[in-house]
């Protein structure tokens, strides 16, 4: 499983995306051209992000310090315009930041950073 950065230039302008893929470069790419509907020629860059950063880094055991640790984050010169998620986990009720915003059933996504500029979940209650 790697994990690949891509930006898509579009008519209304630039868009950065993650994705996880089993099967490589060209499988990520073709996970953006169906998700997108995109061609491959809008795909203007698409790079490997090595994980390189333990998630024992990246856990919080209260809101305020999931906050801080995202906001941090997401000031960093190499996630400029991307979204650092903060997630709440019902099993370990620890807070988890991550630029991967895939949720399992016992999590739950409490709001994100981008570029400095927190936005929290809307609840669906």
């Amino acid at each position: 499983m790697e994990t690949y950065k891509a930006t898509l230039k579009h008519d209304t302008g630039k868009v950065t995306l993650t994705v996880v893929s089993l099967s490589g470069k060209q499988g990520a790419v073709q996970q953006i051209k169906t998700a997108e509907g995109c061609p491959e020629c809008a795909i203007v860059d698409i790079v490997k992000i090595a994980n390189t950063v333990k998630q024992d880094e990246m856990k919080a055991t209260t809101i305020e310090e999931a906050k801080i640790m995202a906001k941090d984050k997401s000031l960093e010169k190499q996630n400029k315009d991307e979204a650092i998620y903060i997630i709440y986990c019902n099993r370990t009720e620890y807070f988890y930041v991550d630029t991967n915003s895939l949720i399992r059933l016992w999590e739950r996504l409490v709001g994100y950073y981008e570029n400095g500029i927190y936005t929290a979940e809307k609840s669906h209650l």
